[in-house]
């Protein structure tokens, strides 16, 4: 690897997204209020949002069985073309935590928590506008089941989880697009998933082990000119992230 076209780093997000037991209500950053890192070399420029997300009007709090909300992070490659195509790797975490920001070890808590994330591709919404889902609809009544929600993946097909990254708190998703090759390019965009759903037939013992918890989404990416593959990218970018270097 050669140091000249290699250190080319672009990171976005952090979305936090709450949720909480029956009756709760959590503090969370919604997209307006949350902390976002870029960091860019020469054009590359990684935007993550979510429109749906809308704490003001309630999202997120007093979670009961049979809560569903669209959330909707998404990512798009925003570089301007001034010089020419850039295209780019990127990959989405996933870290689930406790009502104070704290990782949660508890795998059936985990397990729990991440039944409620859902990606519906019949779901029309984009990087900067609201949309519609029809396999999952916010707020019907009396809402879903787990069967009903298993039918859908957890995350969008494009991305492909990474297993040797990830742990049992922190999903790493790396984004391989429709060909498998994983080019991310200007103009592009990826949501990583749609909805959450409380399954209807959670009870007080479901809620209170998952307890309150915040999904943190983040967005990293690095720009694919002078790499052989995505692995090999994403192993640099290991490295600068590991030695706490930013552009």
């Amino acid at each position: 690897m050669k140091s000249r076209n290699k250190k080319i780093i672009a990171a976005a997000g952090m979305f936090l997204l709450a949720a909480a037991g029956t009756g709760v209500t959590l503090g969370y950053l919604n997209a307006g209020e949350s902390v976002v890192n870029t960091f860019t070399v020469g054009d590359l420029k990684l935007g993550l949002q979510e429109p749906e997300w809308e704490p003001e009007k309630g999202d997120g709090q007093n979670i009961f069985p049979g809560y569903s909300v669209y959330k909707n992070p998404t990512i798009k490659n925003i570089t301007p073309g001034n010089n020419g195509e850039q295209t780019c790797y990127v990959r989405m975490c996933i870290s689930i935590c406790n009502g104070n920001g704290e990782d949660i070890t508890d795998n059936t808590a985990l397990e729990l928590i991440k039944s409620t994330l859902r990606y519906d591709d019949s779901y029309n919404g984009t990087y900067d506008q609201k949309g519609e889902g029809q396999k999952i609809t916010e707020g019907r009544i009396p809402g879903y089941s787990l069967r009903e929600l298993e039918k859908l993946p957890m995350i969008n097909p494009v991305f492909a989880i990474d297993e040797s990254r990830s742990s049992a708190n922190r999903i790493v998703c790396n984004y391989m697009g429709e060909s498998d090759r994983g080019l991310f390019h200007i103009g592009d965009e990826a949501v990583l998933f749609t909805d959450i759903a409380i399954p209807i037939h959670w009870t007080g013992q479901e809620m209170e082990k998952a307890g309150d918890f915040q999904i943190i989404v983040s967005a990293e990416a690095i720009q694919s000119a002078g790499f052989s593959s995505q692995e090999e990218a994403f192993s640099a970018l290991d490295v600068e992230l590991a030695g706490g270097k930013q552009a």
